[in-house]
Order: structure tokens, then C-alpha cells, then sequence
């Protein structure tokens, strides 16, 4: 399938893009005069493009030969990558599974930088029903799943997120004290699941559970989410059961062993 040119190219981005992808296929550093000969580009230019994509750790320059070579920033993004894939093709038919048990929209995401990224969805079936897409990033503060991947980080972590996220008020339930936070993410690790109480959208409710790795770490969540009007008292004990059990099977899926805590060889 060939590549469809951009409508709206950008040189600046262009040029830092063909920097990488030079890096990339020669997979070995290379000196300024190097990359300007090999792109035809000026090299006070690309100079100014390492200078940036070093900052951005994209780049790294040896300090004794002052060649460039990728960073690891481009292996996590790569690894970030075939991780949620990976994630998404092994939990599907769970999430499809949840859906028809529920017919409420079920959603498979992720921590990322600090925010909630949706890597899957099953959509409701019913007329009213929550709007999101696959893709789409959310705070983390203020919505179930957001809750659960915060629960589960250490206490420095969650600090940091906290930090330069902010607590952001959408509704008049959002939690926007730390200390309230707080309270609430340790009653998450307790029980095992989390609640948006129309806390991210007004008239939308959310229940979450984790994911765990095969080493007992928390690495994705899953929910359910819909109208405030049908998660009464009775179907939310009922849903929160049911979306428990889907978390355990997806961890169980990626080799978590319950009894145990820790791994199972599959």
C-alpha cells in the first residue's frame, strides 16, 4: 500500500523525520557532516533538528566521537506500541464477551504519559449510550479507569502525575483535593475496582477493574460505562462482579496466576 502525501506538509518536521529515519536504517551514529551529505540539508540545520530531538531524547550524541544515534525514547515509543497491541489482540473476545453480558459499552486502556489512552472499545447496543472513540485521551483523576491505573502506582509516581496533570474539575463530583484523591485510590487497592461517579460527564457512570502482567503488575484496566440512570444500586453489584471476573481473565490470559501472585508459565 503506498503512502499518501500530506496535504499540509511541514519542512521542520519533515527534515527531523528524515534525520531518524537515516539514523534508524543505518544503525550506527553519524557525525553532522555525515547526515547533512546524506540528506542535502544545511548543517547549521541539522544541528538546530539534533539539538531538539536530544532534548526530546530522540537522539543521543557520544561525547567522545560527537556522533548522533537514535535515543531510547524511539524503542520505548516502539515497545509502547507492540505492547498495546499485543494487549488489545489478547483481550478482545473478552471485551466482546463483557459487552453481551452487560450490553454496556466496555472500554480497554491504558496509563500514558499521566492520562488515560483508550486501546479498545466494544460499543453498546443500546440508544443511549456513552460517546468515545479508540484513541482518545482522558484524564486520569476523574474517571474509573483513570483511577485504577493511578491506584497501582507507587506513591512517587502518583505524585508526579498528579503534579503536572493537575485535578481538573469537569463536574460537580470531580475530586480536585489531593488528600481526597488519595483516600480514594488506597479504597481502590482495597477493594479492587473503581467508581466515576459522573465525575469526567455528567449523567455517565463508569465501574473499572485492573490488568495484570504475568509478573503481577498493573498494566492496563478495563470498564464499563453507562447512563447514570441504569447503574442503580442492584446492577451495579451485579456489573462490577461480572467486569471483575473479565479483569482476572485477562490477566490469567497474559500469565498472571492469582494463587500465586506472581507468573504462570503458559
Amino acid at each position: 500500500m503506498s503512502k499518501k502525501e500530506p496535504s499540509y506538509p511541514l519542512k521542520a518536521l519533515d527534515k527531523s523525520l528524515a534525520i531518524l529515519e537515516i539514523l534508524f536504517q543505518e544503525n550506527s551514529p553519524l557525525s553532522i557532516a555525515e547526515l547533512s551529505k546524506r540528506l542535502g540539508i544545511y548543517p547549521s540545520t541539522i544541528h538546530r533538528i539534533l539539538d531538539t530531538l536530544r532534548y526530546w531524547e530522540y537522539v543521543e550524541q557520544d561525547s567522545h566521537t560527537q556522533r548522533y544515534q537514535l535515543g531510547l525514547k524511539v524503542l520505548e515509543l516502539g515497545m509502547a506500541k507492540l505492547h498495546g497491541m499485543e494487549l488489545a489482540k489478547e483481550a478482545a473476545s473478552y471485551l466482546k464477551e463483557l459487552q453481551n453480558q452487560s450490553n454496556e459499552t466496555v472500554h480497554l486502556a491504558i496509563l500514558e504519559e499521566g492520562e488515560v489512552l483508550y486501546l479498545d472499545k466494544e460499543e453498546s447496543s443500546q440508544s443511549i449510550r456513552m460517546v468515545s472513540k479508540v484513541g482518545r485521551r482522558v484524564p486520569a483523576h476523574c474517571t474509573g479507569l483513570g483511577k485504577v491505573l493511578l491506584a497501582y502506582l507507587d506513591q512517587e509516581e502518583q505524585e508526579k502525575v498528579i503534579k503536572e496533570k493537575g485535578l481538573s474539575r469537569f463536574t460537580e463530583n470531580t475530586i480536585t483535593n489531593k488528600k481526597k484523591l488519595r483516600e480514594e485510590l488506597s479504597k481502590v487497592r482495597e477493594q479492587g475496582f473503581a467508581e466515576d461517579r459522573e465525575e469526567h460527564e455528567k449523567d455517565v457512570r463508569c465501574l473499572a477493574a485492573p490488568i495484570k502482567d504475568h509478573r503481577g503488575t498493573v498494566i492496563a484496566a478495563v470498564s464499563l460505562s453507562a447512563p447514570a440512570f441504569r447503574m442503580n444500586a442492584s446492577r451495579k453489584r451485579k456489573l462490577k462482579k461480572t467486569l471483575i471476573q473479565a479483569g482476572e481473565a485477562i490477566s490469567k490470559r497474559l500469565g498472571y496466576n492469582r494463587t500465586r501472585g506472581t507468573t504462570s508459565v503458559c
